[in-house]
């Protein structure tokens, strides 16, 4: 009986702009720009056995998991292009090195770990190779077709995703890696994430993602966005500019929040907690004069941004001020990653 197999780890990734709002077939309606965590990563192994039509069977941690029921109709999708899929069996098991609700996107690291298995096991059995760049290219926007966020965890450092003329060669349908054009400095920023509340949110980003459609202010949103990540950008490119990437990033974050407010119905992810510790990140910074700040995605959970360089002091002021706002004095510390691993 024919088998394939194949092992990668992709990481998650903390966006520093935002896809907020989407158009049919996974399409963001606007550029975003991440980087990819070194720690926080999703092991997934695709097994294959040739069958009469697909069938899966779908483990997560070692137990059955609701989301076969996303990865099937995915598969489902997929098969339309890939037409291979329908001859397989599929086992797949995955596990994160992060626990659920910790303020870290699993879909990213999810998606992006099984559609780099899916490229790997397409190019096994077609036997048609890629370089590199091809390849990644191409597990990019399969992730892409899981959740919009994956397209850019295939890559290591940085990555853009999203149609802009500021970058050339940008696309809605898949991530670019942009490393190359950031100042090495940056590849030592670190990501504390303050789990402030692990409940479900009352509103799935998919909702909210929706409401942009008809969001009254999706024009001003837009041209905002635009600006903000040619901004971040231009900083970004050297050592100089820290504080003004930092207020730069914390404005795109409240941005968020500040649609989700204003949308038809209007909700509210952020907690008490969430609030203090923006706060208490605010006073740290005009304090210490160190470049210290916040991101925040769809969630209460907040993400502390500052460089390696100034850990010792940073973690000092997270155990004595910050876990106090967080849900049973949680956190998880990472930095900017490689990128995927084939295991």
């Amino acid at each position: 009986m024919t088998t394939y197999t194949s092992t990668w780890l992709c990481p998650s990734n903390i966006a520093l702009v935002k896809y907020w709002g989407k158009k049919p077939e996974q399409l963001p309606m606007n550029p975003s720009l991440s980087f990819s965590l070194k720690l926080a990563r999703t092991r997934t192994t695709v097994s294959l056995q040739a069958a009469k039509s697909m069938k899966l069977e779908f483990l997560f941690e070692g137990k059955e998991s609701p989301f076969a029921t996303r990865i099937e109709k995915y598969l489902d999708k997929l098969s339309i292009e890939r037409p291979w899929i329908n001859d397989y069996a599929f086992q797949i098991a995955s596990e994160n090195t992060f626990p659920h609700s910790t303020g870290i996107a699993s879909s990213a690291s999810a998606f992006g770990a099984l559609a780099l298995c899916l490229e790997d096991l397409s190019r096994q059995i077609t036997g048609v190779e890629n370089d590199d760049d091809k390849f990644f290219q191409a597990a990019s926007r399969l992730a892409r077709m899981g959740s919009g966020s994956a397209s850019r965890s295939v890559y290591g450092g940085f990555a853009w995703w999203g149609k802009s003329n500021a970058l050339p060669g940008s696309t809605d349908c898949y991530a670019v890696p942009v490393s190359k054009q950031i100042h090495k400095s940056y590849f030592s920023l670190c990501d504390a994430v303050l789990l402030v509340d692990s409940k479900k949110k009352k509103v799935s980003s998919s909702a909210g993602h929706e409401l942009m459609n008809n969001h009254p202010y999706q024009a001003a949103r837009l041209k905002q966005v635009n600006s903000t990540i040619e901004q971040l950008m231009r900083f970004m490119k050297e050592d100089g500019n820290r504080m003004a990437f930092i207020d730069l990033v914390e404005q795109e974050a409240l941005s968020l929040h500040a649609l989700m407010m204003s949308s038809t119905p209007s909700f509210l992810l952020l907690k008490p907690g969430s609030v203090a510790i923006i706060e208490l990140i605010r006073e740290f910074r005009q304090q210490t004069g160190l470049p210290v700040g916040f991101t925040i995605d769809a969630g209460p959970n907040i993400h502390l941004l500052y460089w390696r360089e100034d850990q010792e002091a940073v973690h000092a002021f997270i155990k004595g001020e910050l876990l106090y706002h967080t849900e049973n004095g949680e956190w998880l510390d990472d930095q900017v990653g490689d990128g995927p691993l084939k295991a």
